[in-house]
């Protein structure tokens, strides 16, 4: 059933307009009659009929809720150093997929990309397409680019925190076992981690993903599908 996300209440009658109204009508090609899912992150998807169309917004009526069981019951969030390219829209992706809360984009040592080429606002559109696709309850968002030291404050708000380093580390099976709580996640970049913010992370649980050294976007969702299984939300 084709999902859109929604800022305003979900009320009894809804006119969609703007991009809302374009993607519904246009992309997806809906009809009077069709039934789509609103939602607006309060935990329930709301299920409407479409009862009229025009060239400016797509009127729906409601004709039932039910709660939304894809969102996972844990919070997580992954803090990443500043990727390359199209790599960190592929990561958003499929964190947001995966069911994270938020992706906080790290300014390292080893960085290689300019904090200010770095498109929050397109990263938002690609989470909120990836959770519409995926029948979350809410929206992934993808923050401003941060120092690592702001990124650590945010970590230390989570139960759990976690390092993953190409150079040494636990296991994460034995890392992570019994996890319960929110997590949150450190993933280098191309350049990997200095001995410096190595240190700075001492905190967090540190973690090595083995003998291969992975690409920066393959650890990531690598480390983010491993911490939503031990989580409980991929069984």
């Amino acid at each position: 059933m084709r999902k859109i996300f929604v800022k305003e209440d979900c009320s009894n009658e809804v006119h969609l307009r703007g991009d809302e109204h374009l993607h519904l009508s246009v992309v997806l090609r809906a009809r009077i009659g069709d039934e789509v899912t609103l939602c607006n992150g309060d935990g329930y998807d709301y299920i409407y009929v479409i009862k009229a169309i025009d060239k400016k917004s797509t009127a729906l009526t409601l004709i039932e809720r039910r709660v939304n069981l894809s969102e996972p019951k844990v919070k997580a969030a992954l803090m990443v150093s500043l990727l390359k390219g199209d790599k960190l829209d592929y990561v958003c992706q499929k964190l947001t997929e995966l069911g994270f809360s938020d992706i906080y984009p790290v300014v390292t040592d080893y960085t290689q990309v300019k904090r200010e080429s770095v498109k929050v606002e397109r990263l938002n559109k690609i989470c909120k397409e990836a959770a519409q696709q995926c029948g979350r309850g809410k929206v992934a968002v993808c923050h401003s680019p941060m120092t690592l030291d702001e990124a650590i404050a945010e970590a230390k708000k989570f139960d759990n925190v976690f390092f993953f380093y190409e150079k040494d580390g636990k296991s994460f099976k034995e890392a992570a076992a019994n996890l319960v709580g929110s997590s949150a996640i450190f993933v280098g970049g191309e350049g990997g981690w200095s001995e410096e913010e190595a240190n700075k992370l001492g905190f967090a649980e540190r973690i090595n993903l083995g003998k291969r050294i992975l690409r920066a976007e393959t650890a990531c969702v690598t480390a983010a599908a491993l911490i939503m299984y031990e989580s409980g939300e991929l069984k």
